[in-house]
């Protein structure tokens, strides 16, 4: 991740480039028109679309502008609510589609432990109604879970639910080129997996095609199938 305004940027990227490393965009005032050298230099990814970056003004597009208006970038997105309002997460869908879109949760270490005051590496933070915050109000990170950034995403966006596993699998393994081995159920596949329930909860993970994880609300056929010794990872 770099900022396109800093100098040495082209060098750098050329660089990345040869060695296979995606460059991308984030954490950043570049302008419009910095943000457009960059992408033809060779920047092929935008880090959290809307936080952390110069945003769209109507004279100033800013890095947004560009990331929505360019069609060879792939684009993060976190769909908590909190740091990008629903009716942006939409904007950014129907601006890119889902081929370029990525859902990420931008989650810290306080994810998963409820309400409080936590001391982190980066220093003390608060955790309350779902957000992350500095003493000063700053927010820092999020406590989001990818099941709910998938749930959100088809309640802001009306999106399928195809589209969405595109956007949080598919897309990814694509764009850090690791599709041929993730990224899909296919035999011969690494079978990394995710189970969702009705309601897009996880019910079950699976890391090389063995079980890491079952729900204990999972039916009984399911349970079965998830204790038959072995590798599943040939499974089509």
């Amino acid at each position: 991740m770099l900022a396109p305004e800093i100098d040495g940027r082209v060098e750098l990227v050329d660089s990345l480039r040869q060695a296979g490393v995606v460059a991308s965009i984030g954490h950043s005032n570049a302008t419009y028109d910095e943000a457009i050298e960059s992408i033809d230099r060779g920047f092929s990814h935008v880090t959290h679309l809307f936080n952390g970056m110069s945003g769209f003004h109507h004279r100033e597009p800013g890095i947004v502008g560009a990331a929505l208006l360019r069609d060879e970038p792939t684009v993060e997105l976190i769909a908590d609510g909190v740091h990008v309002r629903p009716e942006a997460v939409r904007l950014a869908y129907r601006s890119t589609g889902a081929d370029r879109l990525i859902l990420i949760t931008d989650s810290m270490r306080a994810k998963g432990f409820g309400p409080g005051t936590y001391d982190l590496d980066t220093g003390t933070v608060s955790v309350a109604d779902g957000e992350v915050r500095l003493p000063d109000g700053t927010l820092a990170g999020s406590v989001l879970r990818m099941d709910r950034a998938i749930d959100n995403l088809v309640e802001y966006t009306g999106c399928s639910m195809r589209e969405a596993i595109r956007m949080t699998s598919e897309n990814p393994a694509k764009r850090i080129d690791v599709f041929d081995r993730k990224g899909s159920i296919r035999a011969g596949k690494d079978a990394d997996l995710v189970v969702l329930d009705a309601n897009r909860s996880v019910v079950a993970t699976f890391c090389r095609g063995a079980v890491a994880y079952r729900s204990d609300t999972l039916n009984s056929t399911f349970q079965d199938w998830c204790s038959v010794e072995g590798n599943h990872s040939n499974r089509e």
